[in-house]
């Protein structure tokens, strides 16, 4: 009785597995190419690149405030040693802070970012799969392994540049 039980049991999950329709997705190449991650890297260059620009500035204006230092020290008085000194701990405290700033404010924005681009992207797969009539839409990170006729993600940056 449980021999024909279990014979049943594998049978009817091989003919529902046998109809069901899916597909994989390169999330990674999605993430790449789709006009949206596209147009969020561009947002972030465009709303930093000033920011890390001016901290280039100010970490090439403490080295050679350094450099000055380490020529010129021989001849200073001990009072202009000690404030080229405090300038230089000063000026690195304050690099120190607006790098960790900035590094906060585009982690923000980038995570912000993302959510947006991971929420259009996840309309257009849900979307694509129902007109196609898919069961399932697996990424790679979730796959041992998928045929490359199976892979949908060039039809779903297709969707998503519409």
């Amino acid at each position: 009785m449980k021999l024909t039980t279990l014979i049943l049991l594998s049978l009817l999950s091989f003919s529902v597995s046998a109809a069901e329709k899916s597909a994989f997705i390169n999330s990674k190449e999605l993430f790449e190419k789709s006009p949206q991650a596209m147009a969020a890297s561009a947002q972030l260059k465009e709303q930093f690149g000033e920011r890390e620009q001016s901290l280039r500035k100010l970490a090439e204006g403490i080295q050679q405030m350094e450099k000055t230092y380490q020529t010129d020290s021989a001849i200073m008085s001990d009072d202009q040693k000690r404030k080229a000194e405090d300038n230089i701990v000063q000026n690195k405290r304050r690099f120190q802070f607006e790098q960790q700033s900035l590094k906060e404010d585009l982690q923000s924005k980038q995570r912000e970012l993302l959510q947006g681009v991971q929420a259009a992207i996840k309309v257009v797969i849900h979307a694509y799969g129902k007109e196609n009539g898919y069961d399932f839409i697996f990424t790679e990170t979730s796959i041992a392994y998928a045929s490359e006729a199976v892979d949908i993600t060039e039809a779903i940056l297709l969707e998503l540049k519409k």
